[in-house]
């Protein structure tokens, strides 16, 4: 068996241990490793969780061949050594996407040919943004302190003592309302072309209280006149590259921050293209989500930039610069090497 033939099967190996990964999540199957002190069987497993146990059997055999989790000498008790427990759980999130990529798979087939439209909308997936809300929540839960505020000092006094802030493409508002709720003194806008995570955007709000976040379906790439200079602050996730036209948005951007005011553009900003990341696991994973998931986004229109998440770190600073932005800082996330803090100051 050549080399080739076997990392071949060690990805397709890979791919089926993930399944059971987000299957283990969705079931339990992870929560009770993770808080468990001694190791378990699979009938512990089960009858915890009301399973059937050769179910749990078999999902437990994958991980464990996988090196996912441990298991003893006799096969039969499972465990993750507790310096592991933060990864597998953190990588049991992000392997709920899988089981997407394939519920969109048929639709994409379709998408790729040249007599079918190219779109298909995050929306068509309403389990996608339970996902995306899961990884802020459990994976980037302090991404607030690590990724976002510690990438901008100048900002931060600033929002202590009142500021206007807008969030585009805001989804589930997870990271404007934490903002809203520390920042009392400042004003927040959370905005996304899509209605339904909004819905829980302002739900939130509402439980927490919060008298300065308000919500909107604000089209990012033709922002209202009135939004003209109205922002000292403006953020953006993952966002700009799924945009049909990313330019124009980014001019929006511009317009409505008042000068000298700052735009974090937080994106996926991948260097060294395709020959830079051979075999690179998270490069590997966003190729695969863009196809699936960023590129269909994007694809809103037959002049759509379908920029995809691999558009890399270079043309992104090449766009900002030609919106008119300066670049003063860019910063790595602690939990993802390739999501990348653009700080533009206008």
């Amino acid at each position: 068996m050549s080399d080739y033939h076997k990392k071949m099967m060690n990805y397709f190996g890979a791919g089926g241990v993930m399944l059971n990964l987000s299957l283990a999540r969705e079931l339990g199957v992870v929560q009770m490793l993770v808080e468990a002190k001694v190791p378990l069987t699979s009938q512990q497993v089960a009858d915890k969780l009301n399973l059937r146990e050769r179910y749990v059997r078999e999902i437990l055999g994958s991980l464990a061949v996988g090196e996912v989790i441990s298991v003893d000498d006799s096969s039969t008790q499972f465990y993750v050594p507790d310096d592991r427990k933060g990864t597998f759980n953190a990588i049991s999130v992000f392997s709920r996407f899988l089981p997407q990529f394939g519920l969109r798979h048929a639709s994409i087939k379709e998408c790729a040919q040249q007599r079918n439209p190219g779109e298909m909308v995050y929306s068509q997936t309403p389990v996608l943004f339970e996902t995306l809300s899961d990884v802020l929540v459990i994976v980037k839960k302090d991404m607030i302190d690590t990724d976002i505020l510690s990438a901008v000092p100048l900002v931060l006094p600033k929002l202590e003592s009142g500021i206007k802030v807008a969030e585009f493409g805001c989804a589930t508002g997870i990271i404007l309302n934490k903002l809203a709720s520390r920042f009392k003194n400042s004003t927040f806008l959370g905005s996304d072309v899509a209605s339904e995570p909004l819905v829980q955007a302002r739900k939130e709000a509402n439980t927490q209280g919060l008298q300065n976040v308000i919500y909107d379906t604000v089209n990012i790439e033709t922002i209202s006149e009135t939004y003209k200079e109205r922002f000292d602050w403006i953020l953006t996730r993952l966002v700009i590259h799924d945009l049909t036209y990313p330019q124009k948005a980014l001019n929006e951007i511009y317009r409505c921050l008042k000068p000298g005011g700052i735009f974090s553009m937080i994106d996926v900003g991948i260097e060294g293209g395709i020959t830079g990341n051979i075999a690179n696991g998270s490069a590997m994973f966003y190729y695969s989500a863009s196809t699936f998931f960023c590129i269909p986004e994007s694809y809103r229109k037959p002049d759509s930039a379908v920029l995809g998440c691999t558009w890399g770190a270079p043309l992104a600073r090449e766009m900002v610069a030609k919106a008119g932005f300066t670049i003063i800082n860019e910063s790595m996330s602690r939990t993802d090497e390739h999501e990348i803090h653009f700080v533009c100051q206008k």
